[in-house]
């Protein structure tokens, strides 16, 4: 364990600038703006919220984003600062970057890691980190600025570290249901102008992310859910509707609401859509949902509160493969929350998964067929992906293959299977096209597409 180069000051009352001498601590996102294409890129909330925590407990930080940056400004930006902690976002589609990174910022603070892929294999971080902070982080990384000077890391929950070749592990940070506590997230740091220039060259709305609510109870085998876990917690509405009146008074259309379960608690939902519905802001948005908890009535209300669209985690449409998901729905209720949802004016959107445990040339023909009869907007088809730290992972472990995805949607076949990574990709553009047809209003040819191509992908292998 190194030690910092400064020790941290305080500075209550009032943000400090951005070109401010030096920062006692800076928080980096590592993403990066793909040169080609056109991408859902979005700032980190994550790091908003840790930025939000620090300034609240009197430290000065600086939030770099790197999406639009080189790597060079980025380092020059930190040898500035001088700051005494550096703490870098990871998630497995950008472990390339984020470790890139932290081996050029060694040595130059103590440097941290946090974030869903760190939270849920942290011993894979451990030597090119000073600390991984596992779970909710803004209460950990104020704890490990009150601890620069005794290094007593040990004592914080949801630490994890190396110390004379040994791992050292905290205890469980424990999360609780109130969120009231938390600030709202700073966004001053975030490159608000590149990103509204972005998404509307790329997207027309212009769009960012607001976390409403935390957590989710049920136990898809597929899902990671390191960093909040099972407790569900919700915000204050208030709260909510604040965040976005200051979301819109930075220039945003649109807002993605990413929490894990939005639609979860029916009563706490219809409140907020309402709330919403009142303020009368300038904005749209979309978000998650089950196909269970909700109805017609809830879809109308979020409709008249600005919901454009709503993401199904749908993932199968054969009632065994989703037994073998634990995702506790059926194919008939995934189409009577589709058609609700259609029927009250909000676009519907899904998500499918091919190539599961138990998944067979029939019920992949049958789930590919489910998923473009659906009246969706838009559908994601993508190969299973045995995550770290889930149940699936731990069912196809002995037979998981070296390699991880190392960007968004790089669909590799990750574990040996009755199935070729050729036949999963053939399914997957069987399903696309026919959902174009069916979405073009040519359902005759769709039909005829899909009954042409159902043998072809029986013969593949």
């Amino acid at each position: 364990m190194m030690t910092p180069p400064l020790t941290p000051h305080r500075q209550r009352g009032g943000d400090v600038a951005r070109m401010a001498a030096r920062a006692d601590v800076v928080l980096v996102y590592p993403q990066r703006a793909p040169r080609q294409g056109r991408h859902w890129i979005m700032p980190s909330l994550g790091l908003m919220y840790l930025s939000a925590s620090l300034r609240q407990a009197g430290y000065t930080v600086r939030h770099i984003d790197h999406t639009f940056l080189e790597r060079h400004e980025v380092l020059a930006e930190i040898d500035r600062l001088r700051p005494s902690v550096i703490g870098i976002y990871c998630m497995i589609t950008m472990q390339d970057e984020a470790l890139s990174l932290a081996e050029q910022v060694r040595g130059k603070a103590l440097t941290v890691v946090g974030g869903p892929y760190p939270s849920g294999e942290p011993e894979t971080f451990v030597d090119q980190f000073d600390l991984v902070a596992v779970g909710e982080g803004e209460e950990t990384i104020v704890s490990i600025m009150e601890h620069l000077d005794d290094r007593r890391f040990e004592e914080i929950p949801g630490v994890v570290f190396k110390r004379d070749g040994e791992v050292v592990r905290g205890t469980a940070r424990q999360r609780t249901k109130e969120m009231s506590h938390l600030p709202l997230p700073y966004r001053d740091d975030v490159p608000n102008e590149q990103y509204i220039a972005y998404w509307r060259k790329h997207w027309k709305d212009a769009t960012t992310p607001l976390m409403s609510t935390r957590g989710c109870p049920f136990r898809c085998d597929f899902c990671h859910k390191s960093v909040f876990g099972d407790l569900f917690s919700a915000r204050p509405v208030e709260s909510v509707v604040a965040e976005m009146r200051q979301i819109a008074e930075l220039g945003y259309d649109h807002i993605w609401m990413s929490d894990d379960l939005f639609t979860l608690n029916y009563k706490r939902t219809f409140e907020l859509a309402r709330a919403i519905e009142d303020a009368h802001l300038p904005l749209t948005w979309e978000c998650l949902s089950r196909v269970t908890h909700v109805d017609q009535a809830l879809f109308e209300q979020m409709h008249r509160a600005g919901c454009k669209r709503i993401f199904f985690g749908i993932e199968s449409g054969d009632e065994r493969v989703l037994k073998e998901m634990k995702k506790g729905i059926t194919p008939d209720q995934a189409r009577s929350a589709v058609e609700a949802c259609v029927a009250s004016g909000i676009k519907a959107a899904g998500f499918f998964m091919v190539g599961y445990i138990g998944e067979t040339t029939d019920s992949l023909i049958r789930s590919i067929n489910f998923s473009s009869s659906l009246p969706l907007d838009y559908v994601s088809y993508t190969i299973a992906y045995p995550l770290p730290g889930t149940g699936f992972y731990e069912r196809v472990r002995e037979r998981r293959m070296h390699g991880e995805w190392h960007k968004v949607r790089h669909n590799r076949l990750l574990f040996n299977t009755d199935f070729s990574e050729h036949k999963l990709r053939a399914a997957i553009l069987k399903g696309a096209i026919q959902h174009k047809l069916n979405r073009l209003h040519m359902r005759p040819a769709a039909r005829a597409f899909q009954l042409a191509t159902d043998p072809v992908l029986r013969v593949m292998k």
